[in-house]
């Protein structure tokens, strides 16, 4: 089973953007929790408790939160369904939890993690990463954190593709096992349009036509 990371969080009666606006300024971020078996409830949760949890990455898939609700708590396992951010300053404005059932598979996101260093890319090939993230379905507390691909053996003209992730037992991948996910391409060289030697013949070359043409007319 993956650690799981904990938030604390309170119920709030207020809704609305002016709510919203002041319990921002106020450093927390609204978020509503729905999902298996529970009816929607609008949360507030600190911002710092966002920003613990987000430090981490990707590492946040499924998770505890602890709702006080007029000082009794109720505890809910959870996933995030969707983070809402400013478009300027990227900070969260909204967040969407998401109850989840232990016993029920379910489909996720699972974000692919590229780790080591490439001698293709050490000679000057590009790296292209296809697929950021890869749909899964598996029981919630099997799904994995991320998955880790290794680049350090690949040389120019190498790829990586859905078969080649290491997965567990469990968890069933929803994509096309050939679907690429990322490649190791070769350096691309840009031509001059015009050579030293073709600048070279505009400036000594002979008249231009259009000035030929006016010589010949009025030789007539």
């Amino acid at each position: 089973m993956n650690k799981q990371t904990v938030i604390k969080a309170a119920v709030r009666n207020e809704k609305g953007k002016g709510s919203a606006r002041k319990l921002r300024s106020k450093k927390f971020i609204p978020a509503v929790l729905y999902g298996h078996k529970v009816d929607p409830v609008m949360l507030t949760i600190e911002n710092s408790e966002i920003v613990r949890i987000f430090k981490g990455g990707d590492d946040t898939n499924l998770m505890k939160v602890q709702i006080d609700n007029q000082g009794k708590t109720v505890e809910k396992l959870v996933m995030i369904r969707e983070t809402q951010r400013h478009p300027v300053k990227n900070n969260i404005l909204h967040l969407d939890l998401f109850a989840v059932n232990v016993k029920e598979e379910i489909h996720a996101p699972v974000h692919i993690r590229i780790t080591g260093e490439s001698p293709g890319v050490k000679q000057g090939g590009i790296l292209r990463q296809i697929m950021r993230e890869i749909e899964v379905r598996a029981l919630p507390t099997e799904i994995p954190q991320h998955f880790e691909v290794d680049i350090s053996k690949l040389e120019i003209g190498d790829s990586l593709q859905v078969s080649d992730l290491n997965k567990p037992e469990n968890v069933q991948l929803l994509a096309d096992e050939s679907a690429p996910i990322l490649s190791i391409m070769a350096p691309t060289v840009v031509k001059e349009e015009e050579s030293e030697e073709d600048e070279g013949a505009v400036a000594t070359g002979d008249t231009p036509s259009a000035e030929k043409a006016d010589t010949d007319s009025g030789s007539k």
